[in-house]
């Protein structure tokens, strides 16, 4: 629990770093602050809930959840949902994942970079994928909607 408490909180710090970096409104950061501490406790939540050997199926969870959160707020704050989404998912980004596969590559360990390579993306095709389900369902809505 404390290690899940810790990750929250320096994915928090990181998500509002990106929002200084990407030139956020500082009124939108505990937006921020709220979509970061949702996508990551998605991820956790899901990945206990399957045995945490699984990386894309949470993933996909998390980036679906995180890009509804991000187009509530759009509503709600009238502004762009990519304002949140972008800096709200920053702690899905296989960073990690990606360094360890260059570096596996690097040291010619070639079944270890196939590993992380494939983690990689699938991390990367679970964002992609919950992102793309959450956004088509919200067009599709406001679609019916007019």
């Amino acid at each position: 629990m404390r290690d899940a408490i810790i990750q929250l909180i320096t994915g928090a710090v990181g998500s509002v770093g990106f929002a200084l970096v990407f030139h956020v409104r500082k009124s939108y950061f505990l937006h921020v602050l709220a979509g970061s501490i949702l996508c990551w406790g998605t991820y956790l939540a899901a990945t206990a809930a399957l045995g945490g050997t699984e990386v894309f199926i949470p993933t996909l969870i998390s980036g679906f959840v995180t890009a509804i959160f991000a187009e509530i707020l759009a509503r709600v704050c009238k502004a762009p949902s990519t304002v949140f989404f972008m800096t709200s998912i920053i702690p899905l980004i296989p960073g990690r994942t990606l360094f360890y596969f260059m570096q596996a590559i690097v040291r010619e360990q070639y079944s270890q970079a196939s590993n992380y390579g494939m983690a990689t993306f699938l991390t990367a095709l679970g964002i992609a994928l919950g992102m793309s389900a959450a956004w088509t369902i919200c067009d599709f809505s406001r679609k019916i909607g007019r």
